[in-house]
């Protein structure tokens, strides 16, 4: 979930969201990091509350100097121009930290609250409305120890029959999931203390006013209240919300799943599809001639398209590819003349509803690094052929829930319950040490259970820094795999009766200007010490609801055969 700055979303007039100035509560948290007492080879497993009504965790927060906190998500709050995410914050360091990025992941964007919320069901994420300053909500400052700070971040409008989102945060916590989302009250001004979801909200003292520094346990008060005042451990502060500067920007993207086999791979959200054919299957050795089991592999593309493509909204787009091996000028013909039989072969079987263009992009859009350890595999990867197309979208304004009778937290032909709020990640059900970093450095991974959320597969695991040195900051595992963005995309999760490999879903479709975002914490490398640890997770497209176990491909850490799926 590496955060770019997006120019294309829609915009919405200042004046829609320019009385957005009401500090809210609601809370983060995260698993286990470093304690204060030193190092282990052993790191204690996750400090996480669970109590009804109640979602917080414990954890580290932020990519450098990593804040230690509890965070409780208090819920989101739809309103008729926006939604309104509520949580609060409660350092657990020693001494007061102000929180750089900890909360966001976007460079420049230092102190907002880049949290993501996640649709499950249907399959859509909503970003933090922005402007030119960055995100949309409270503006923290210093968070002093054992201080709840109270804290909202402004969203796009979530449709009224989402009762449920799952809530990305950029650290060992990562994701919460089954955050309530309750219809609130008023329209562009203003809200309520009393809107709160998760309960009443303490009034705040009114600017100028005097606040006692030993203010009792459970009040409220404002950061501002009295000039070099400093609240006690047992208070409750509420940020100020700042004022939008400038144009502010919407974005709510489709996520898109990511599936492999033998013969193909598969991109799809609930707007478009590509379904990249291996050339090695479809072709004979450079060459456009197609091979005898090209013929099945079209039929089924061809049955595929009919079903699912819009002929009102063309073209089906095919992009043919090559590794990097020849010239460009040989790879650029070679890539188009296999772009054009397979437009061939599919107008023969789809007849005359469907308009088709055709393009040769030789070399130049690997899917795959070539050159490294896998490279005849890599170059495998990326010699394709890309069938590209607008799915058919529910007639009459319904959405899909609609149509099928059914409210978009409720399971569907397409994907199963939203996954409750998960407390435990429960115990360790494999592991194994790699030493194949660079320096001798030393790692383990403990392989936690799966969970459903939605139509998705939450991967969970801890990482473990086993020394001799110091990780770097940066240090992700996304291997020679080029979905380039995401922190575990050179991880997978296998189905073993279809064999069918599911990779990290993305969010929005693919940039080819940056790196992309995925569906994980934004960052992998929180705690850097030996000794210490990191929680990570990554969402992938759920295998078909009868699969109990997966086998988890975990990069340099080998294979895990029947992880189970619970």
């Amino acid at each position: 979930m590496a955060y770019r700055w997006r120019s294309r979303e829609l915009t919405v007039p200042v004046t829609m969201v320019a009385v957005l100035t009401v500090s809210g509560c609601g809370a983060l948290g995260g698993p286990w990091a470093p304690s204060s007492g030193g190092a282990s080879s052993a790191p204690p497993r996750p400090s996480v509350t669970s109590a009804a009504a109640s979602l917080v965790k414990e954890g580290w927060f932020g990519p450098t100097g990593p804040l230690h906190a509890r965070v409780e998500m208090r819920g989101v709050e739809r309103l008729a121009d926006r939604s309104v995410l509520r949580f609060t914050v409660t350092s657990l360091e020693d001494e007061a930290r102000h929180t750089g990025n900890s909360f966001g992941t976007a460079a420049g964007d230092f102190g907002s609250y880049r949290i993501p919320l996640v649709d499950p069901v249907g399959g859509k994420v909503y970003h933090p409305l922005t402007d030119q300053v960055g995100t949309l909500g409270s503006k923290p400052g210093y968070y002093e120890p054992g201080v709840r700070y109270e804290t909202v971040v402004y969203y796009p409008p979530i449709p009224a029959d989402v009762r449920t989102v799952t809530a990305i945060t950029a650290g060992t916590a990562g994701e919460f999931t089954g955050v309530p989302v309750v219809d609130g009250t008023g329209s562009g001004g203003a809200m309520s203390p009393t809107a709160d979801p998760g309960g009443p909200v303490s009034p705040t003292a009114a600017p100028g006013s005097t606040v006692s520094p030993t203010a009792a346990p459970g009040s409220t008060v404002s950061p501002t209240a009295a000039s070099g005042s400093t609240p006690q451990p047992g208070t409750t502060v509420s940020w100020p919300v700042r004022e939008p500067a400038g144009q502010v920007t919407s974005s709510v993207q489709d996520l898109y799943g990511i599936t492999e086999s033998a013969e193909k791979t598969t991109i799809a959200s609930g707007g478009d599809e590509t379904v990249g054919l291996r050339t090695d299957v479809l072709f004979a050795f450079d060459s456009e001639r197609l091979t005898a089991q090209a013929r099945a592999v079209l039929d089924d593309v061809a049955k595929e398209t009919r079903e699912k493509a819009d002929p009102a909204r063309p073209p089906v787009l095919i992009e043919g590819h090559t590794d990097g091996k020849g010239t460009h000028a040989y790879n650029m013909a070679l890539s188009l003349r296999r772009a054009q039989a397979v437009r061939r072969e599919l107008q023969a079987r789809l007849g005359g509803a469907y308009r088709f263009r055709t393009t040769g992009k030789g070399e130049t859009e690997p899917v795959a690094r070539e050159g490294g350890t896998d490279d005849e595999e890599a170059r495998a990867r990326n010699r394709r052929v890309e069938v590209s197309y607008r799915v058919k979208q529910p007639t009459g304004g319904s959405t899909a829930s609609e149509t099928a009778g059914t409210r978009a937290d409720e399971p569907t032909t397409s994907g199963g319950r939203p996954a409750p709020f998960h407390a435990d990640d429960g115990e360790t059900v494999a592991g194994r040490t790699s030493a194949g970093r660079p320096s001798g450095q030393r790692l383990r991974i403990d392989v936690k259970p799966f969970y459903r959320d939605g139509a998705y597969l939450v991967a969970v695991f801890d990482i473990v820094n086993l020394g001799p040195g110091n990780l770097g900051a940066g240090t992700g595992y996304g291997e020679d795999i080029a979905y380039i963005g995401g922190w575990y995309t050179g991880f997978s999760v296998v189905d073993p009766a279809s064999r069918t490999v599911y990779r990290a879903v993305r969010m929005g479709p693919d940039d080819p200007r940056g790196p992309d975002d995925y569906v994980d914490p934004g960052w992998a490398t929180f705690n850097v010490e030996p000794g210490t640890g990191n929680r990570g997770f990554f969402y992938v497209p759920a295998p078909p609801p009868g699969v109990t176990s997966v086998t988890f491909d975990a990069g340099p850490f080998g294979r895990f055969d029947h992880v189970p799926v619970r």
